[in-house]
């Protein structure tokens, strides 16, 4: 029964949405009455998307339709006013379809591709899982308590592996309960993870307990905004956004819960993107870099890029405006790509091996590979998985000295050095950023 509202609520979502932009592409769309339909189509589809925002499946299947009306769109406005015409834009269009072609089939196109393509959707899919299906309690017990301890020690009996997201999940869920219950008090949430019961466990849950939070917090700051939101509004919602990230936050942690802004919003909010980017840009810079590596994150586990030819390094190039966003967004997928598949760093090596044109002037990705080893290391102190691709080199030429260039030697060694220099400077969140280079930042508060 579940599942056939979920999928009745799927129509009606991608209904509301089509109509939507479809009524942006007319002449008169700047209308206030066209506008005014606008938002309640958008606030319509956004209210269906509850029902299976986390169903994997459903919202992959959401992700790709929801951007392909985007593409139909920014087409007809494109045809509209003649800008198909150009030169230029007909090149692009080729090229983008050269592009995702070679992708494909370089994806599909020996059995030894295809093996790695099929484990890396399958290290995706457990990851979502194991946010996703943390066993911990939404409320707080009858007496106003909440498990910590106990769930934390389930979240590390998984394993090593698991363990980190299964954490973000508690994190999430650790944060519905205290904010649902000061929302129905009308109090103000404080010490969330920086008082109480948070600073007599082990801190090495810090990190993603912290992006945990983050993800409620950015969900509550953001829910009622919408595409035509003024800007004020949109930073009133970051101020509450802020506010609660910072009462609730560890100092040295902050930055893990202020970069899931951006993983919210670009996975279920994504036509915010770009407005609550411009508000950031101009008024918190820390907070823009933040977001723009959340929104890298996020693109990481779009289910949509799960298709061959599709590509959330292609997104983070694309999407931001400007180079700092686009390192962090970089990074965020880097950051990403990298944790979920360390069980088989062959797949980070086919990455270096047949893309490293695409990695040429651009660090992000190695930031990211450093970033979240680091954080995997704070986290699970002696993780068997991160040691092994530490010491890890390919064994073809090609491959070897891409991952020599792009990833480094003595990986194992450096992320060690890394994270003591960020853990005694209490800088530990500053891996949810692009830094140019993180060794150097991290050394630099040793000097």
């Amino acid at each position: 029964m579940e599942f056939v509202d979920a999928a009745l609520k799927f129509q009606v979502a991608m209904s509301s949405f089509a109509a939507q932009r479809a009524l942006g592409v007319l002449p008169m769309s700047d209308s206030d009455s066209l506008k005014a339909t606008q938002e309640k189509l958008y606030k319509t589809g956004e209210a269906a998307k509850q029902a299976f925002m986390t169903n994997t499946a459903l919202f992959g299947a959401f992700q790709f339709a929801d951007k392909a009306q985007s593409v139909m769109a920014e087409l007809a406005s494109d045809t509209f006013s003649g800008k198909v015409l150009h030169p230029s834009y007909i090149k692009h269009a080729a090229e983008s379809g050269v592009h995702v072609a070679s992708d494909a089939v370089q994806a599909l196109g020996s059995g030894h591709s295809r093996e790695l393509l099929t484990e890396q959707f399958s290290n995706t899919f457990d990851v979502i899982g194991f946010v996703n299906h943390v066993s911990a309690p939404k409320h707080l017990s009858a007496d106003g308590t909440y498990p910590l301890e106990e769930m934390i020690k389930q979240c590390y009996s998984h394993g090593d592996y698991p363990a980190l997201w299964y954490v973000e999940g508690l994190g999430e869920r650790y944060a519905t309960a205290y904010l649902n219950d000061s929302l129905a008090k009308g109090t103000e949430l404080h010490g969330l993870l920086s008082s109480g019961k948070m600073l007599e466990v082990d801190q090495k849950v810090q990190t993603m307990m912290h992006a945990g939070i983050g993800i409620i917090f950015g969900k509550h700051a953001v829910a009622a905004l919408t595409p035509w939101s003024t800007d004020a509004e949109i930073r009133a919602a970051i101020d509450v956004f802020t506010k609660l990230v910072k009462n609730n936050s560890l100092q040295g942690y902050i930055g893990a819960a202020l970069e899931s802004l951006g993983l919210v919003t670009r996975t279920w909010h994504g036509q915010l993107v770009s407005r609550i980017s411009a508000v950031l840009k101009e008024t918190d810079q820390d907070l823009y870099e933040f977001f723009w590596h959340g929104c890298g994150r996020a693109m990481y586990f779009s289910p949509m890029y799960m298709i061959p030819g599709l590509s959330p390094w292609d997104a983070a190039d694309s999407e931001p405006t400007e180079d700092i966003a686009k390192r962090n967004a970089r990074a965020g997928v880097g950051w990403a790509f990298t944790i979920v598949n360390c069980r088989q760093p062959e797949i980070a090596a086919n990455f270096v091996r047949h893309k490293a044109h695409r990695l040429e002037d651009h660090d992000g990705y190695t930031n990211g590979v450093y970033s979240t080893l680091t954080m995997a290391t704070d986290m699970v102190p002696g993780h068997r998985f991160v040691r092994a691709f530490g010491k890890y080199e390919p064994e073809d030429a090609l491959g070897r000295d891409n991952w020599r260039k792009y990833i480094g030697c003595e990986v194992a060694d450096r992320i060690t050095k890394i994270h003591a220099e960020l853990k005694a400077a209490n800088k530990l969140g500053e891996v949810f950023r692009y830094h140019k280079n993180l060794p150097e930042y991290a050394a630099s508060f040793q000097a």
